[in-house]
Parts: structure tokens; sequence; C-alpha cells
């Protein structure tokens, strides 16, 4: 079986997309981005464990899927935490994509640490 120089290029380059993507979601997460968007572990703790008195929920190993339908929740008018309605208003698609591609790529934490 032959397999074509250019279908191994093309997949070459899309998993180095995929990890810049990934490098990114992480960058932001700990660090934050452009806008005053603020790192995701200032509030949903250094590990996104949650942090209850916030009442900031566990991040870690949710669904990609999920995270993305709550930063579009947040960024609609329907959206009404004016922390997260800041981080979602001011995230790209691009960003909002990494950052949820990081979060679900980490494992649970404990339920008690919830």
């Amino acid at each position: 079986m032959r397999i074509s120089w250019s279908l191994i290029t093309i997949l070459a380059l899309s998993a180095a997309g995929a990890a810049n993507a990934a490098s990114r979601g992480q960058t932001i997460a700990e660090q934050g981005a452009a806008g005053g968007v603020p790192a995701c572990a200032s509030c949903h703790g250094v590990h996104y464990q949650g942090t209850p008195a916030l009442k900031a929920p566990a991040l870690a190993g949710l669904s990609k899927d999920y995270i993305l339908a709550r930063l579009a929740h947040y960024a609609s008018p329907a959206g009404k935490n004016p922390s997260m309605k800041l981080v979602a208003t001011n995230l790209t698609p691009a960003d909002r994509a990494a950052v949820a591609a990081y979060l679900s790529s980490l494992p649970k934490p404990p339920a008690a640490a919830q």
C-alpha cells in the first residue's frame, strides 16, 4: 500500500496545528489573554478543580462541546455572569476552541475537590 506524501504532509500539518491550539489554550487558561481576560485558574483553581467559595465550577475534564456551549451562552445576551461575560466576549472563536480543547484534555478532579 502506497501512502501519498501529500496525505502525510497534510496529517503532519494538522497535528502541528492541533498542538499549537492546545498550547494556546493552555496559555490562556494559565495566564489569561488580551482584552482583560483573566486566567481561568484565577477563579476555577490552579488545577481547574473548581472553587466553591467563588461558585466557580470545575472545568478539568469537561467535554469540549460543553465548554464551548457555556462560553457561547455567556457571550450571548442570556449570559448574566459579568466575569464570564467579559471572558467569553473577549476571546476569539479560535481562542474559545483552544481553551475548550485544553481543559477537556485534563483529567477530571476527584469529587471531593469540587
